[in-house]
């Protein structure tokens, strides 16, 4: 049976009359009359007793009814619930990115989002790279925003920003006056980089063996607060995508060194979604606000450049 059958059935129980409701439900009464029928059959029962003067309902009819109004209560139930999502009045959006972002561009997109749609609610985690594709995979997390993800045949790439690794070091320190540096020269200093599993590190160690350079790490983290740190400390050099430390950029915490080899300055911030997924409203609104939010945090640090 299905729900057509079902609001047939409970107009022509309240009209008793197949014409009356036919005019109310603007169908034909042969149309009508052949899906009450055709209702009746499926149930095995008579629901209804024809009269000369209109219809009544039978005792299978009586149950039946019972039925029809709790089912139309559940779908306008459902229906409510559709609307307030497709209204973006209520919902909830699982964000898994790295934590380089977090503070300078996504709690700010956030907050704007939230300002508009207060019902939205967010969850939002801190891993590395690898983790936060895999999340997205596996469907824990709607939307990923991470550095330099790897390809996966589950995940969709929706927007792959440049965002070039700079060397950060503390505003006195000698390299702080530099136009460029290589990354060999990086690496006969004490250095600062992530652990394995954040793409920023595979890009590094990729460069790395292409030029037959081995690395030593004063500090290996997964912490891209710890590597900001460790620059701002004056202790040595940290490697990180630009956009990760605007902050202190115009706190003057620390100078951003473009790197001159190449393959490092492929490094891109990547949103993600699960690939062929339909995304709820509120996914999907946010999607939107967030590339903006990205792409004009990148415009203005090209600007202020």
């Amino acid at each position: 049976m299905s729900l057509s059958q079902i609001r047939y059935f409970v107009e022509v129980s309240r009209t008793g009359s197949i014409r009356e409701a036919s005019e109310r439900l603007n169908i034909a009464p042969s149309a009508l009359s052949r899906q009450i029928q055709n209702l009746e059959h499926e149930i095995g029962l008579p629901l209804f007793e024809r009269r000369p003067r209109g219809m009544s309902l039978t005792p299978a009819g009586e149950i039946y009814l019972r039925y029809a109004r709790a089912i139309g209560l559940e779908t306008d139930r459902v229906r409510h619930e559709l609307e307030e999502l497709r209204g973006l009045r209520r919902g909830i959006v699982r964000v898994y990115t790295v934590e380089g972002i977090v503070s300078d561009i996504l709690t700010n997109v956030i907050a704007e989002f939230r300002a508009k749609h207060p019902g939205i609610a967010f969850s939002l985690v801190t891993i590395g790279t690898d983790d936060v594709v895999a999340a997205v995979r596996d469907g824990h997390a709607d939307i990923g925003v991470s550095f330099h993800g790897q390809p996966d045949f589950a995940v969709r790439f929706v927007r792959r920003i440049r965002d070039p690794l700079r060397a950060l070091v503390h505003p006195a320190h000698p390299l702080a006056r530099r136009r460029q540096v290589t990354l060999a020269e990086l690496l006969s200093l004490p250095v600062a980089l992530p652990q394995p599993g954040f793409g920023i590190r595979r890009l590094i160690d990729e460069q790395c063996r292409r030029l037959g350079l081995s690395i030593e790490p004063a500090l290996e983290t997964n912490s891209i607060e710890a590597l900001r740190g460790f620059a701002r400390s004056g202790a040595g050099v940290s490697m990180l995508p630009s956009n990760s430390f605007q902050r202190e950029i115009r706190l003057n915490l620390v100078a951003g060194i473009p790197i001159t080899d190449r393959a490092l300055n492929q490094c891109s911030m990547d949103i993600s979604v699960l690939s062929g997924r339909r995304l709820p409203a509120a996914v999907t609104e946010f999607l939107a606000v967030l590339e903006r939010g990205i792409a004009n945090a990148d415009g203005q640090r090209r600007d202020e450049r």
